[in-house]
């Protein structure tokens, strides 16, 4: 039995019933909607001390990170539904380590591709309001108010109620990501920080000046483009909040996907319903269970 949905539907950025977490949702499709959750602003210590098990050196130094301006961060990664309705494309297609199913991840993914797709998201809503989040937002986000090795604190054995790992993803017979959503969130509400896909952000590699820093963006140019959060094909203590992976982004990797942030006012003066609509060709999807 397939998930059947068409590539023709308005963009209806809708506010959530509010409770312990703000959320909206953004419709792309019938079946196909981005589910964003408010992280506010806020003050916390970015990278790991010395003496956390797992550690590399580019963790650190440890310093301050203010968070002046709050935003809306993807509940989940992005999926293969989302990516589909919005892209007509499917880059995970024939990888050995990617299966095709709607709420999988959107991986095999290339730099150039997810900038691709904000651009494409942000012609559709009229405005320059989607983008990845910077590293510093990142790990803002993950830590969720935590100074421990995982959001959910220190104790290894936890992790696979979190995350899908190396040290799971096998247990099922399916050595690839998962559905989005099937593991516990972190305190704010956010599925998949860790594993399941590393997750690109918007900054270029660079080594940390120690300094406490406001809204830091990383370095002006680079080579590297950083990646966070480990995959289902890392051990544990590639997962850690504080762990940093960089390389070119120019390769397809299995494990590579995304999760979006979106620039609009806080919860109490949001206005979503003027950013524009989908225009596109009617087409038509099935997608296999």
């Amino acid at each position: 039995m397939g998930i059947n949905w068409v590539r023709l539907a308005p963009v209806l950025l809708m506010a959530l019933p509010a409770g312990a977490q703000e959320e909206f949702a953004a419709d792309l499709s019938t079946t196909a909607t981005m589910v964003f959750v408010w992280v506010a602003p806020g003050v916390f210590t970015m990278g790991s001390p010395a003496a956390e098990a797992g550690r590399q050196a580019d963790e650190g130094p440890q310093h301050e990170v203010r968070i002046s301006r709050g935003f809306w961060l993807g509940k989940y990664e992005v999926t293969q539904v989302q990516w589909w309705a919005v892209m007509g494309t499917e880059p995970w297609a024939g990888q050995p380590l990617a299966v095709e199913h709607p709420d999988h991840p959107a991986v095999n993914l290339t730099w150039d591709d997810a900038q691709a797709f904000v651009a494409r998201l942000n012609r559709i809503a009229g405005a320059a309001v989607y983008r990845l989040p910077s590293e510093a937002e990142w790990e803002y986000a993950c830590r969720a108010g935590t100074a421990t090795r995982w959001s959910f604190g220190d104790d290894e054995g936890l992790l696979g109620d979190y995350a899908w790992f190396q040290g799971n993803a096998r247990d099922v017979g399916r050595f690839y990501g998962h559905a989005v959503g099937t593991k516990l969130p972190n305190a704010w509400g956010l599925y998949d920080m860790h594993g399941n896909a590393w997750e690109m952000v918007a900054d270029w590699y660079g080594p940390y000046g120690g300094e406490a820093e406001v809204d830091p963006a990383g370095p002006a140019t680079g080579s590297n483009h950083v990646v966070r959060g480990g995959s289902f094909g890392q051990p544990a203590r590639n997962l850690r909040s504080a762990k940093r992976v960089y390389g070119p982004l120019d390769d397809l990797d299995a494990g590579v996907g995304l999760r979006l942030v979106v620039d609009c006012p806080a919860p109490t003066a949001v206005d979503f319903e003027n950013w524009g609509q989908i225009k596109h060709s009617t087409g038509g999807r099935s997608w296999r269970e």
